[in-house]
């Protein structure tokens, strides 16, 4: 595929959006096939942090957890154990690294653990990170907290398989921030202790975002929004991908989610191979919406991500094409 035509198609068909077509597709709760007489945008968003809240209190009362773990100044990471808790775990198998949504203005830790008690069930130790959201945070703080909770992590855990995974504006954080660094020179933390890399309809373009009303918060200009962009950090990434041992990689988006997000994940995926000759585990998740996704990291039954994900973090021999 000649990606830098596609994602020029792409562009030109983004610049042509009016503002208030701008306003709907950076807007994902007016994108689902939910939406009804019935059932408001704000009814979406309210079921979706309602059942978020639900499973994350119930992972608290009753997995084994280390609430609030300070990894910088001015941000921590809560940690959910399997079953015999931290003590019984000294070298654990696989670590999934988290970081939430919420359009860098909201959510939190307290939202953010709604696939701990399925991974601790299958003996994955379950990292959950906080970022210091808007309008307090700037969005380089939260790139750099990020950063600082992976690092962590990876000197916490220097054994194990790490799969980090960001959802929505997560993902663009956690794009953000490995792209952001020279790991083994700046942290001594080798890039190959991430095993893997999930990006589920991550906001991997900000140039478009610096149009909208999501700016009215995130001040940013047009030179940091290019910067920031995960889309146009990516030949930073070549540590990620030595011959041999390369990062795993999963991209995935909702069906019902906006043409903006596919595009994104299209372009981001087609980077990646073109700089780096990275073949990416990507798939369009049918029958769900931007929300429904990321609730659906808390199933195994049935689950088209947990498909993709199982190898990811517990097969011995997980290739990058899952």
């Amino acid at each position: 595929m000649d990606s830098s035509k596609s994602n020029t198609t792409d562009d030109r068909q983004t610049a042509c959006l009016s503002k208030d077509a701008l306003l709907k597709e950076y807007s994902p709760s007016q994108c689902s096939h939910r939406l009804s007489s019935s059932m408001s945008a704000d009814d979406i968003i309210m079921d979706y942090v309602e059942q978020l809240t639900k499973a994350t209190s119930q992972a608290r009362s009753s997995l084994c957890n280390d609430l609030g773990v300070k990894v910088s100044d001015t941000s921590s990471v809560d940690i959910f154990w399997p079953d015999g808790g931290r003590d019984s775990i000294e070298k654990p198998s696989s670590v999934f690294v988290y970081v939430h949504g919420g359009n860098w203005e909201a959510m939190g830790t307290e939202h953010s653990g709604h696939m701990a008690s399925t991974l601790c069930a299958k003996g994955a130790v379950v990292v959950l990170v906080g970022y210091t959201v808007a309008p307090k945070g700037t969005l380089s703080q939260m790139v750099d907290e990020v950063q600082a909770a992976l690092v962590y992590t990876a000197r916490r855990f220097p054994c194990a398989r790490i799969v980090t995974c960001g959802f929505s504006a997560g993902g663009h954080l956690l794009a953000q921030a490995l792209a952001s660094a020279d790991w083994k020179e700046t942290f001594g933390v080798n890039p190959s202790s991430f095993y893997g890399v999930i990006l589920l309809s991550g906001l991997l373009d900000l140039t478009r975002v610096q149009q909208t009303y999501i700016n009215d918060y995130l001040k940013l200009t047009v030179e940091e929004a290019q910067r920031l962009s995960p889309l146009h950090c990516v030949s930073s990434l070549k540590q990620f991908f030595p011959a041999g041992n390369p990062t795993k990689v999963l991209i995935a988006f909702a069906e019902f989610d906006s043409s903006e997000y596919h595009r994104m994940s299209s372009s981001y995926r087609d980077a990646l191979h073109a700089q780096h000759g990275v073949e990416v585990a990507f798939e369009v998740l049918s029958g769900m919406d931007h929300f429904q996704l990321d609730l659906s990291l808390q199933r195994t039954e049935g689950s088209r991500l947990w498909t993709l994900m199982e190898p990811l973090m517990f097969s011995a021999s997980a290739g990058n094409r899952l």
